[in-house]
């Protein structure tokens, strides 16, 4: 089924929209949960709260990439889920993706910083458009569908300390433009 036609589904409020949602997405959403969380009941309850934002999102959101929104939606589920499972602990993975980007990516709350975190996604999206095809592709394994770096070794075939190498690479060129751009990290 085309995901317009899966969209139209959740426009005239038809219960199939969910499950053709997850025929079509399922594996793909509980893999993205499970990479974040390592838990696959966790998963499994992430992707179903995944269905019903979606169910509550549309109508009136209209998602040109039906996969990206549901993407989207199942990465913000599995981080706060995270966050909430792991208050006053350290989860050994996820955590370590956001340690990771924290030297590059400021962490407040204020207006003002809401602000300055639309100018850092613009930053980070011109950052992208500087990468090779194949750079942008480990860059958002990694830092946005939380692939082990293993996973990301095996699946573009590329050796592991190569990934590690390139990723710090492209974190160090990210801070830097954020820098420039006068960006507080």
């Amino acid at each position: 089924m085309q995901d317009t036609d899966i969209i139209a589904l959740y426009f005239a409020r038809s219960e199939d929209a969910i499950a053709k949602t997850g025929a079509k997405y399922g594996p793909y959403l509980h893999c993205i949960a499970y990479r974040i969380l390592g838990d696959a009941s966790d998963a499994e309850e992430v992707v179903d709260d995944t269905y019903m934002a979606a169910w509550e999102a549309m109508p009136p959101e209209r998602p040109r990439k039906l996969k990206h929104f549901l993407s989207r939606i199942t990465r913000n589920l599995s981080f706060k889920r995270l966050e909430y499972s792991t208050a006053g602990k350290r989860s050994p993975d996820a955590l370590a993706l956001l340690d990771e980007l924290a030297e590059c990516i400021p962490g407040k709350q204020s207006v003002e910083d809401m602000m300055e975190a639309r100018q850092m996604a613009e930053v980070l999206n011109r950052f992208l458009a500087t990468l090779t095809e194949e750079d942008v592709r480990l860059f958002v394994a990694r830092y946005y569908y939380a692939m082990p770096l293993r996973d990301i070794s095996r699946r573009y075939a590329i050796p592991m300390r190569k990934v590690q190498y390139r990723l710090s690479v492209m974190r160090s060129g990210l801070r830097a433009m954020l820098e420039k751009e006068g960006i507080e990290i």
